[in-house]
């Protein structure tokens, strides 16, 4: 019976599904009225029976209706999204001065239910921003950003569209060599990024592996050395048998389809996703009736900046080239950006460890495994250990600068221990117990909080602080800030515990003008401790309360951490309740210094710097100096003709002491001078110091020196 509301008739539309033998499992099926232009205006489940009963409102003008049955959604429908699901649709005509509309009948077939049943995807992954941090690269997680997920048409169904001009490319390219061709080659992707093609004229197709390097998936295997005699038949062969050859082979050519074609695809949004406080997200998705087998996956990556404002963080494009092809279900995807504007947040690492545990992680963004003394093979009693290489870097580097310990602390010590804070000191292993030095440093974190609808940095210090009677503790990091989620804004200023400044208690000693040590040697090992205390200040029994120090069993801090007990190791003073972990520190500087170039054993003259020679056999020796008083430091050595290439060089470990044996460079006048009958010459030393403070290299104890000299003819000299 037609009512009036509001000056519109209202009717009803019936449905009914008729069911060729509806299996177990099958999803509840949802009757969907959507306008002409996918406007959705009302929808019901069916019932037991495959019935359904909508609401039809009828206006002054005629409408075209969609009626759509798909299994359901959910709250965000849309037309789009319910067609990829397998919907069946059929249009119905909605006149003014109609009465009744007769039943829209669906016949589902055994088809249409098999794609209904599983097929859901579980898509995961991983969202990290890559940022440079004293020439290391890090990997942070972002945090509460939004993934849009996007499913891209598969290409068999995007090769019927090509023009015969394109499939005319592609054939050429299959038959090779790889031809100039003209085609749009965007910039590799970034910051600031045009989408916009640039057509470049001639421009040499590079090779497969490199055209391969922009698509996420493992590369596929080189063009000219895998393309199977099939595919090259096709490349001859009518259109539609090049079509099912390309599709039987979409692994190989797919790379060169994407930079062919970069535009040619289209992709369609099923769903967003927000990652977590560690960069993770996971969702389930339909698979697409077109593609029901693997879904092909293109993901873009937003993030809240400022109140009202999402900024794109990541979006790399072309498309084709940066689309999951084949995406199996349930893998893990990582997605990286740069994006000056993406908050990246503290990375969380799982730690494989026994429950109640304090990891020693890491110097700066080194691991503590790296340190000789410090793992399996060099531990105190494993046989491996050489008191000259203990407490350096890969048996090889000592330490300087400002040292910054990373901790991590298990969360169960703050929430069932009562263990509130740390402290960190320092002292040489020769000094009594009283000469321990506190870290003194503010050590914080920061966390972002939404304050009157601004996102705000805020700073949560740790200490230093005095708890009680005992000075200088640092609070244990909680697992969450008051508010909002934690932030990086500074890599290594987040991610410290103390700090350890070496340069002032163990300070480097220069040369005098003679090239003698200054002073005595400041560097050396050095001890730094970690101990716990509780709520009020008090030193707790680390045993007794069952907690384990740990150290990382490798170099990667990136993803699982497995430790090591660090008891085992030798790195526990049990009877003091802490840990100790031994350093060398060398902050002594080096010493470049060139000497006077000689022919045959004569310097050159001092004014002017030349070398005169009387037949082009003569010897030319280019002596110099490099120094690190305890052999921590590499030098190279070069001496150029002019601007050209290097005649002569060394390379090698600096010396002990300004007497050290180095090689002195020589070589013939002749082979100096080559086609030249007077040429300049440069001579150019550079030492580095090999100490690092586990973020950089200590630069500033680099030293370089630069000498000149000519080669001529006697005569002209004379």
């Amino acid at each position: 019976m037609a009512t009036r509301t509001d000056g519109q008739r209202q009717i009803t539309l019936d449905i009914a599904a008729q069911f060729d033998d509806r299996p177990e499992g099958l999803p509840p099926l949802v009757a969907h009225l959507f306008s002409r232009s996918g406007t959705l205006l009302g929808l019901q489940g069916l019932d037991k029976e495959g019935r359904a009963r909508l609401p039809v409102s009828i206006g002054a003008e005629p409408q075209a209706l969609r009626v759509v049955v798909a299994p359901e959604m959910g709250k965000e429908i849309d037309i789009g999204e319910v067609l990829r699901r397998g919907g069946i649709e059929q249009h119905v005509a909605l006149r003014p001065g109609v009465e009744k509309l007769p039943p829209v009948l669906f016949k589902i077939d055994t088809a249409a239910m098999r794609f209904w049943l599983g097929s859901f995807c579980v898509v995961r992954g991983t969202l990290l921003k890559q940022v440079v941090s004293g020439g290391i690269t890090l990997r942070l997680p972002v945090c509460n950003a939004a993934i849009d997920i996007y499913e891209v048409d598969p290409w068999p169904i995007l090769l019927p569209h090509l023009p015969e001009l394109e499939i005319d490319r592609i054939r050429d390219i299959i038959d090779g060599p790889w031809p100039p061709i003209d085609l749009p080659i965007p910039p590799r992707p970034g910051p600031g990024f045009d989408p916009s093609p640039i057509r470049t004229r001639a421009a040499m197709l590079p090779s497969p592996g490199a055209i391969a390097a922009f698509n996420p998936q493992p590369d596929p295997p080189r063009l000219a050395e895998a393309m199977p005699t099939m595919l090259k038949l096709a490349a001859r062969a009518p259109r539609a048998v090049l079509e099912r050859a390309l599709v039987s082979h979409l692994d190989l050519v797919r790379p060169m389809l994407c930079w062919l074609f970069p535009r040619l695809v289209t992709k369609q949004k099923i769903t967003t996703v927000m990652t977590d406080e560690c960069g993770h997200f996971r969702t389930l998705i339909w698979k697409s009736r077109l593609n029901p087998d693997q879904p092909d996956l293109y993901f873009v990556a937003r993030q809240r900046i400022w109140p009202g404002f999402w900024a794109t963080i990541l979006q790399p494009l072309p498309v084709a080239c940066h689309t999951y092809w084949n995406y199996a279900c349930g893998t893990e995807v990582t997605l990286v950006t740069t994006h000056p504007l993406a908050h990246a947040c503290p990375p969380c690492p799982p730690v494989v460890a026994p429950n109640n545990w304090v990891l020693f992680m890491a110097i700066g963004n080194t691991s503590v495994w790296r340190i000789h003394g410090a793992n399996d093979a060099t531990a105190i009693g494993s046989g491996g250990l050489d008191p000259v290489k203990r407490g350096l870097l890969d048996g090889t580097r000592p330490w300087g600068g400002a040292l910054r310990p990373r901790l991590e602390f298990d969360a169960s010590l703050r929430s069932s221990l009562g263990v509130r804070f740390y402290r960190v000191r320092y002292k040489r292993p020769t000094e009594p117990e009283s000469a321990w030095r506190p870290s003194t440093e503010a050590v914080s974190r920061h966390y972002t909080q939404e304050i009157g609808g601004d996102l705000v940095l805020q700073q949560y210090p740790l200490g230093p602080q005095t708890v009680g009677a005992t000075a200088h503790l640092y609070e244990i990091p909680p697992a969450l800030p008051p508010v909002g989620q934690w932030s990086i804004p500074n890599a290594v200023l987040d991610t410290q515990n103390a700090v350890i400044p070496t340069n002032a208690v163990a300070p480097g000693v220069g040369f005098d003008a003679a090239g003698a040590p200054e002073g005595p040697d400041q560097g050396g090992l050095w001890q730094i401790s970690v101990e716990l205390f509780n709520a009020a200040g008090v030193q707790v029994d680390p045993e007794a309360l069952g907690i384990r120090w740990r150290v990382p069993a490798d170099d990667d801090l990136s993803g699982t951490i497995a430790t090591r007990d660090a008891a085992t190791l030798g790195l526990v003073d049990a009877a003091a309740n802490r840990m100790v972990l031994t350093v060398r520190v060398d902050n002594n500087p080096t010493l470049a210094r060139i000497g006077a170039p000689t022919l045959d054993g004569a310097p050159a003259g001092t004014a002017c710097g030349v070398l005169a020679y009387d037949g082009t056999t003569g010897t030319v020796a280019t002596p110099f100096q490099a120094v690190q008083r305890n052999g921590y430091a590499a030098y190279s050595f070069s001496v150029l003709r002019g601007a050209g290439p290097a005649v002569l060089g060394a390379a090698g470990t600096a010396a002990t002491s300004i007497a050290g044996p180095l090689p002195v460079p020589n070589g013939t006048a002749s082979a100096l001078l080559g086609s030249c009958g007077i040429a300049g010459f440069s001579e150019n030393l550079y030492v580095k110091h090999l100490a690092t403070d586990g973020w950089s290299d200590q630069s500033q104890l680099d030293r370089s020196d630069v000498r000149a000299f000519v080669l001529a003819p006697e005569a002209m000299v004379s």
